[in-house]
């Protein structure tokens, strides 16, 4: 649902504002002759009716406020319809922890189309889980928003590609009048989280020109876990059984002795060695032994600090009373810091899984020399930098547009063109091989087969300070841009009459260059780094779309909209064309009801990533069940069959029998992949069907139902599928003469029997003989999903002698889903999977009574049951979570106007979930545990 524009739009964040309704279902004649024709989201025919066949629901910038959002983002995230689960800030092992995503239906964050004024943003050059293009919502400007239009289900027909799960159309102030200074100071009930933010907004018009803009600087805290009594300490653990101890921080693990741990009572935290957080502690499970570390649990991150800086314009200058130049856009500049907490990890190096021999060690049979099978240490952030915080992020970002628009002989036109780009940078501080290679000092021979090493263990347990850091470390940077450019020209206007009324029509064309590159430091790929990967893709494409739409008045009660499109792209990819259409009807027996349904065909193209993705790397560990099997064999009959009996001795040791049917045998590989151009374009069809109805002004609500089919869906071939493939193939469940199972071969790299392999560098590999040492993913069409639900919302305004009370509610169930991952594979009903972890149940509530100068806004976000941690097919649904905002306001004067907000009010947590055993305790992305934070805003205006 739609609310309008005005020519003279209200100031931002006006808490006393009049409400901005969500739906109108019908203008009465006077009304309509003081609103202008204008374009609304889900449409780009002008129009004077504001209902169209989708629900489109909008959020103003005082709704913005008066609910207590910040932030576009805050927003966006708390709407109903976001149903589905992010990464987030915590998430910091992403590729994406300094971006923040919408998840819309569920469906997935590249399934929503984000658009500023109808034009198309650049995506965050980083792939959302190292896959997918998505767009970056902590990228825009608060203060030049007017209002965010969210359309629920597919709109392809009229915007193209990724407009699968809906639309998302931020509108910019326009056409001010007046100017405002604001500033506010906010802080946490932790006496943490400080925010400061300054903004100027205003416009002007004399003659035939008029002028907009905002000025925006906000900085933002960081969080840690420090910061919150949920998570300060590993005693806050929530499972009564699990193990409650300080960290084993700094460890030297070796075999054959009496304790694992080494070297912990000689430099951890010693006169001779201090540290600044290092205990010594003793833990006898497992033979740990002397440990040397600390509680680890509160330097982890929740939320980056942040600062940004922001300005819009947006210009007209009208060249006659027909036609009018215009140009807008904005640039925004945020720096991001968070917590990287380095991990150095050094492994093993021979095939006897151990990394060196250690010759003073005293071993188990009272002698000296032993394994080290691995060496590890945690640095905290606060040993090599004077703020505690590893990681920075700094990102820039642009979007303008310019043209002409007017009336040529009573039809709208416009001609534009518009380009937005989006730099990336990341930086870290990572442990180096040639820092390793230090540690560990010359090599002084070999003891069956490894080497002998005495390494530098008292810098490994000292603190990595600046000036030593460089030892062991370097700092690792990630570099990234994307961009769009788009031509467009579009017509619309009345064509005929018809007895119902003119048939209105609009048509569209587009030309677009889009482009991304994601480039990490040459010494990640040259893996001159412990343990490090990367993805790197670069690449340009064009498209090309013409489209059209027609509003066609069939009766005085029934009229229809129908939309056709068709997208070209011109790339290396085998997409080549899509055609879309979409067609709906909307039925008003009376003036205060409307029934209405839309049916649409939708398709996404290949993201940018998955076509032109040069190489991505990573690091996994899995059961290779063919060598497990031939491990079993052995160990039951002797008979090693095809491979060498003492290099099949090292690789069984592990093996595990505890399911003789299904024995397991884990091990350490690199996974490889790389885009792929013979990708074709996702496809599905959206159809909605749903009723508003209006009683008085003190009661209306709208009831719509949407279905949203994807097939073709692209995901990747993950490794564990792939070794799957590979003994099912060997056993003859699948043909093995046939193709797949010659691609499945082709897919794995193994270890020699000697333990050897080349990696896609032409490095030695080792590892444990025969198993699996390089598989190579890569994407494919083959998933399908289904998507069913409703949204529900009722708002309503009454006045009376105490005030004028105004509320609103918006409800969003999930009825449906289900999915398949492969063509061959039967459709399962994924709803009420433990795997699920998408909420069923989303609301939104805003109360507001406002008398003369004064207002007061409740608003509650519910988010309702959601499965814990507890392993699969024992999960237990975990009770919803509900937050309360308040938001006080009261002019001073004509001019001047005080805000209070106070977020989540009764400082709710995440539920309590005995079963998430690891930080944050609780489902990242789906809850946080910001707490309760307060709000001071002063606004003048003049």
């Amino acid at each position: 649902m739609t609310t309008i524009i005005y020519k003279h739009s209200l100031i931002a964040a006006a808490v006393l504002a009049a409400v901005a309704t969500n739906s109108v279902t019908a203008a009465t004649e006077e009304q309509a002759k003081e609103i202008e024709r204008v374009e609304v989201t889900g449409s780009r025919i002008k129009r004077i009716a504001i209902e169209g066949v989708t629900n489109v629901q909008s959020l103003s910038s005082a709704d913005m406020v008066r609910s207590g959002f910040n932030t576009v983002y805050d927003a966006l995230s708390s709407i109903s319809a976001a149903s589905g689960a992010v990464l987030g800030e915590v998430e910091t092992g992403s590729y994406t922890p300094g971006a923040k995503e919408l998840n819309l239906l569920g469906v997935g964050p590249e399934y929503t189309l984000i658009l500023v004024n109808g034009k198309r943003l650049a995506y965050y050059p980083m792939p959302y889980g190292g896959q997918t293009n998505f767009v970056n919502l902590d990228m825009l400007p608060t203060a030049m928003v007017e209002r965010i239009d969210i359309q629920s289900g597919g709109g392809s027909a009229i915007y193209g590609s990724d407009a699968m799960a809906g639309v998302v159309n931020i509108i910019t102030k326009k056409g001010m009048d007046e100017h405002v200074v604001e500033a506010f100071y906010g802080q946490d009930t932790y006496g943490t989280g400080d925010k400061k933010g300054l903004s100027f907004v205003g416009g002007f018009e004399q003659d035939n020109f008029t002028f907009d803009y905002s000025l925006e600087y906000k900085t933002e805290e960081a969080l840690t876990g420090a910061d919150r009594p949920f998570h300060d300490s590993v005693w806050d653990n929530p499972d009564p059984t699990n193990k409650r101890e300080l960290n084993r921080s700094i460890t030297v693990w070796a075999e054959n002795t009496e304790f694992k741990n080494q070297y912990s009572a000689q430099y951890c935290n010693t006169d001779d060695n201090p540290h600044p957080t290092a205990v010594q502690h003793f833990i006898s499970r497992n033979d740990y032994g002397l440990s040397c570390g600390w509680d680890e649990t509160g330097n982890n991150l929740l939320r980056n600090q942040v600062e940004t800086m922001s300005l819009y314009i947006n210009s007209v200058y009208s060249i006659n009373d027909e036609h009018s130049f215009f140009v807008n856009g904005f640039y925004i500049d945020q720096e991001k810091k968070g917590a990287r907490n380095p991990f150095f990890f050094a492994h093993a190096e021979s095939i006897h899984g151990s990394m060196y021999w250690d010759p003073d060690i005293k071993n188990k049979a009272g002698g000296y020399g032993a394994p080290v099978k691995y060496m590890w240490r945690i640095v905290n952030d606060s040993e090599y930098t004077n703020d505690g915080l590893g990681r920075v992020y700094d990102d820039k970002s642009y979007s303008f547009s310019f043209g002409l628009e007017g009336e040529i002989a009573d039809y709208y036109y416009s001609v534009g063109f518009s380009r937005s780009q989006y730099d990336f940078s990341d930086r870290y501080l990572h442990h180096t091989v040639e820092g390793n290679n230090w540690l560990k000092g010359p090599k002084l021979g070999e003891v069956d087969g490894m080497p002998i090493y005495r390494p530098n263990y008292q810098a490994f347990f000292a603190p990595l300070t600046q000036d030593n850091m460089y030892n062991m470390a370097d700092w690792a940077t990630y570099d990234g841009l994307s961009f769009n450019e788009t031509l467009t020209a579009d017509l619309s206007g009345d064509l005929f009459e018809l007895p119902a009324g003119f048939v209105s029509f609009a048509a569209y064309i587009e030309l677009m260059k889009e482009g991304t590159s994601a480039t990490p430091d040459s010494r990640i790929l040259n893996k001159e780094f412990v343990g490090l990967t990367g993805v790197i893709t670069d690449g340009e494409r064009n498209r090309y779309a013409a489209a059209t739409e027609f509003m066609i008045p069939i009766t005085e009660q029934i009229s229809s909209e129908i939309a056709l499109r068709y997208d070209h792209y011109d790339d290396i990819s085998d997409v080549g064309g899509a055609f879309t259409y979409q067609v709906g009807f909307k039925y008003s027996p009376t003036d205060a009801l409307m029934l209405r349904s839309a049916y649409g065909t939708t398709f996404r193209g290949p993201s940018m990533s998955s076509v032109y993705q040069g190489f991505a790397g990573n690091f996994g560990r899995g059961s290779d069940r063919v060598i497990a099997d031939a491990c079993l064999r052995f160990q039951t009959t002797g008979d090693p069959a095809q491979y060498n009996a003492d290099a099949l001795t090292i690789s069984c040791a592990d093996l595990d029998t505890t399911n003789i049917n299904e024995p397991k045998l884990d091990a350490d590989f690199e996974t490889i992949s790389a885009g792929d151009p013979t990708l074709k374009e996702e496809s599905g069809h959206s159809l909605t069907f749903g009723l508003v109805y209006e009683y008085s002004p003190e009661l209306s609500f709208n009831v719509d139902v949407y279905d949203i089919v994807l097939k073709d869906k692209i995901t990747r071939l993950g490794s564990g599928e792939i070794l799957d493939n590979v003994w099912k193939c060997e056993n003859g469940l699948i043909d093995s003469s046939s193709a797949k199972c010659a691609n499945m071969q082709d897919r794995v790299q193994r270890f020699d029997q000697d333990g050897l392999a080349t990696d896609w560098l032409g490095n030695t590999k080792k590892g444990l003989p025969y198993t699996a040492a390089i598989i190579r993913e890569g994407y494919i069409n083959a998933a399908e999903r289904q998507h069913g639900g409703v949204n529900f919302g009722v708002k309503g305004t009454y006045e009376s002698e105490f005030g004028d009370f105004i509320y609103k509610l918006d409800y969003s169930h999930v009825l449906k889903k289900k999915e398949k991952l492969r063509p061959e594979d039967p459709l399962e009903d994924v709803l009420d999977s433990q795997d699920n972890y998408n909420f069923k149940d989303m609301a939104s509530f805003n109360l507001t009574w406002q008398l003369e100068k004064t207002a007061i806004s409740w608003q509650v976000n519910y988010k309702g049951k959601n499965w814990n941690g507890a392993d699969f097919g024992q999960r237990e649904k975990l009770p919803a979570w509900i937050k309360h905002n308040l938001t006080i306001g009261h002019y001073i004067n004509d001019n001047t106007r005080v805000m209070f907000t106070v977020q989540n009010l009764l400082n709710a947590m995440p539920p309590q979930d005995a079963s998430f055993r690891s930080y944050p305790f609780y489902k990242a992305g789906n809850y946080d545990t910001n707490g309760r934070e307060f709000l001071l805003k002063v606004n003048y205006q003049f």
